[in-house]
């Protein structure tokens, strides 16, 4: 069996920004700072993704401080009347990590991270939910993000790959044919690319009305580097943050569409006080934004999850491993703080109509817990146990 892998992890595993900002007044729009390091942050690849019905999620299973023996899977839960199912992509090596797209129609688009003897990403397409599977090529090593692969309804895709700090592909047809759409090196010297301060691509999104959609770390203060395709080139169509966010680095750690909705989750910050702002725009460019969310200096990210709205859920570890649960509900909604789930979740996805989930495992057991908001108590309803066998490759 295959297993998914997995806001803000650097430096053993800390909390931490490495911007020095202060005492920095903003620069003029389309002005690039000149030490200004970049806010590089790791965003974990266990992660949920609502539709308008249901939740995909990926999650790593078997003996997680082993890697040879640490397997992702994907689980896929269609409709609230369901139970979560097991549709891990059968027959190819996965323990490098496993990333994945859903639309709002029945297809999802898995991507496997290299592992082992792989340099190259193999893919996996269903148009039945996971019920079955067609095979898929990505010509490179997929980045270790987990928006890095993207499907539409008209049937288009993106790979964003690792070489020479992301390259963006499209597919207009099966997933085995690719051409380049952009690279960093090529985007940092355009004009949009200069007002940001491009640095690594961290984030690809597709949608069938406005196209291709990419997200980048920015070492510009305050430019939040969201990127739209138009007419062979590429605007920025990211905000510009107020506030205290205004004088720090950004970096995009999600980018989803979902039905006409681009949601984006940034970091931003300095080492004292990183933070997340969940962000939201509709097809007329208009953007929501939450409050940023402080992410206490020690503590990381465990994983993040789309909701149905746009908005984003985060659970966070602080330094003596206890779970915070953060959810923001889009578009551009207040951070609400959950109370903490059972322990050995890896992951939690917020239900078309709000129910929130659990999932939490322990070697070959998935298990799914239900939260009852007005006693702030964790139900389990379900598991799974997986046919994980250890030593192999898949």
């Amino acid at each position: 069996m295959r297993a998914p892998r997995a806001v803000v992890v650097l430096a053993g595993g800390a909390l931490v920004a490495t911007t020095a900002l202060s005492g920095c007044s903003t620069p003029s729009p389309g002005a690039i700072p000149g030490p200004v390091p970049l806010f590089t942050v790791k965003v974990p690849l266990s992660a949920t993704f609502a539709t308008s019905t249901g939740v995909v999620a990926v999650v790593a299973m078997g003996t997680l401080s082993d890697p040879l023996n640490t397997f992702w899977q994907l689980f896929v839960r269609p409709d609230a009347t369901s139970r979560w199912t097991l549709v891990t992509p059968p027959g190819v090596a996965d323990n490098g990590g496993l990333v994945a797209s859903p639309n709002e129609g029945a297809s999802v688009l898995a991507g496997f991270e290299p592992s082992q003897a792989l340099d190259f990403s193999p893919l996996a397409l269903s148009r039945a939910e996971g019920a079955s599977w067609s095979p898929g090529l990505v010509p490179g090593a997929l980045a270790a993000v987990p928006d890095a692969v993207a499907v539409s309804s008209d049937g288009g895709f993106l790979a964003l790959v690792r070489a020479d700090g992301g390259e963006v592909l499209r597919s207009a047809g099966r997933p085995t044919v690719w051409s380049k759409l952009v690279n960093r090196s090529t985007l940092a010297s355009s004009p949009a690319g200069s007002s940001c301060g491009v640095g690594p691509l961290t984030a690809v999104a597709l949608d069938a009305t406005r196209g291709a959609l990419m997200g980048t770390t920015c070492r510009s203060p305050g430019v939040v580097g969201i990127f739209q395709a138009a007419g062979g080139s590429w605007s920025r169509v990211g905000p510009r943050l107020s506030g205290l966010a205004a004088s720090a680095p950004t970096q995009v750690l999600r980018l989803v569409d979902l039905n006409g909705t681009v949601g984006a989750l940034v970091a931003t910050g300095d080492r004292s006080s990183p933070s997340l702002i969940g962000m939201a725009s509709t097809a007329d460019g208009t953007w929501a934004r939450s409050a940023p969310l402080s992410l206490a200096t020690g503590g990381h990210i465990v994983s993040t999850g789309v909701e149905s709205g746009g908005g984003f859920v985060v659970l966070a570890s602080r330094p003596n491993g206890s779970m915070l649960l953060h959810l923001e509900t889009g578009p551009g909604g207040g951070w609400k703080s959950l109370p903490a789930p059972p322990r050995g979740t890896a992951t939690v996805a917020v239900e078309p109509g709000g129910v929130v989930a659990a999932l939490a495992v322990a070697t070959t057991r998935f298990t799914d817990w239900r939260l009852d908001v007005p006693t702030g108590t964790w139900s389990k309803v379900g598991s799974i146990t997986v046919p994980i066998q250890s030593g192999s490759s898949s």
